[in-house]
């Protein structure tokens, strides 16, 4: 019992400070016209997301921090353990000090956050991030114990919540046995997850105060969690701007991991066919300037030009089965995100035209 109560008190102290100190910065940005030189990593709170946050700070990092060793050591089928990743993460000021050396998003952020306007506007042409298609996100969140979604794990108890010391990778019972009932629950609640968060909105009104509010096991949430916000048609045009105007430096598709990685590993590296600089907007293809998509992408292969490369797949089979069952659910009932659909569209049109 005192592990678990010192664990939900580091992590809530973490969750704090991680807001804290992004309502800090953004002040200074609004007040001094900030722009800042380093990367800003867009974590949008999905099993792949937070790998692709890991693999930039390895490349970066690999020389200061065994950051590497201690995810390989909680891989789970290149799934990982959010509780145990907190503690190797924001847990060690190793990762902190070199994080903020390189990347300028808030390395104390343990829960996805939003990118608020004067985040955007400081870090033009250096914004990296992980798109997925939305009927993939949402059925790997909701067998990942209902990610991003407080008000459910906090109705399904401490074993349906990541961030809790007692979760385990599948020990959520409701989320390893979908039914049409909580299949559409958690839709609603995620909806339009990666459109909300480029406009400054929390992914499922997963605030820092909704989720302490969740972990701490408080018999009611209502006064701590909003409505998930539901995105307007200004918003997702919002969004899709983000990409096609230049914001972003590398567009990663969960769909396309290893290929993502190559682009990543250019940007922080400048090292890969073609490359010319370590940080910058990358040069689009030859058949884009004409206005083609170039398709020219390379074959996953061995993989051996991505070392080194934090493990990644799509967990344990009863999780790929649970995933395959709810995204099953999802078609029959006709649940489409319409407003992540569309942002996918456009990151997969970058994704296409920029090489590496």
């Amino acid at each position: 019992m005192a592990r678990k109560i010192v664990g939900t008190v580091v992590l809530g102290t973490c969750v704090g400070v991680a807001a804290l100190s992004s309502q800090t910065r953004g002040y200074f940005m609004r007040r001094m016209g900030y722009t800042d030189p380093r990367p800003y990593i867009v974590d949008f709170g999905d099993s792949v997301s937070p790998s692709f946050k890991h693999q930039a700070f390895v490349y970066r990092c690999d020389g200061e921090s065994d950051l590497l060793t201690k995810l390989a050591q909680r891989n789970h089928h290149g799934m990982y353990d959010y509780y145990a990743v907190t503690q190797v993460t924001v847990g060690e000021p190793s990762f902190e000090k070199c994080y903020t050396k390189h990347f300028s998003s808030n390395p104390l952020d343990t829960m996805p956050k939003p990118v608020y306007f004067t985040e955007m506007a400081a870090h033009k042409g250096k914004m990296i991030g992980m798109f997925r298609l939305p009927e993939n996100k949402i059925s790997a969140g909701f067998v990942n114990a209902f990610e991003s979604c407080p008000t459910m794990q906090h109705e399904h108890g401490p074993s349906c919540n990541p961030a809790h010391e007692s979760y385990a990778i599948g020990s959520c019972a409701p989320a390893m046995n979908p039914t049409p009932e909580t299949v559409k629950k958690y839709f609603n609640c995620v909806k339009g997850c990666q459109v909300n968060m480029l406009n400054g909105k929390f992914c499922g009104g997963a605030s820092p105060r909704c989720v302490a509010a969740a972990l701490a096991d408080m018999d009611d949430l209502d006064g701590a969690c909003e409505s998930p916000h539901v995105a307007n048609e200004a918003e997702i045009q919002n969004a899709i701007s983000k990409i096609d105007d230049g914001h972003f430096a590398v567009v990663g598709l969960a769909e396309k991991y290893a290929d993502s990685v190559r682009k990543l590993h250019k940007y922080l590296t400048g090292a890969g066919a073609g490359a010319t600089a370590a940080v910058g907007f990358p040069e689009k293809g030859p058949r884009a300037a004409h206005g083609e998509r170039d398709e020219k992408v390379a074959k996953v292969g061995a993989l051996q030009d991505l070392d080194p490369l934090v493990p990644f797949g799509e967990g344990p089979e009863v999780m790929t089965a649970a995933q395959a069952k709810v995204a099953e659910i999802m078609r029959q009932k006709g649940l489409r995100d319409i407003a992540d659909e569309r942002l996918h569209g456009a990151a997969y049109d970058w994704f296409q035209s920029h090489g590496w």
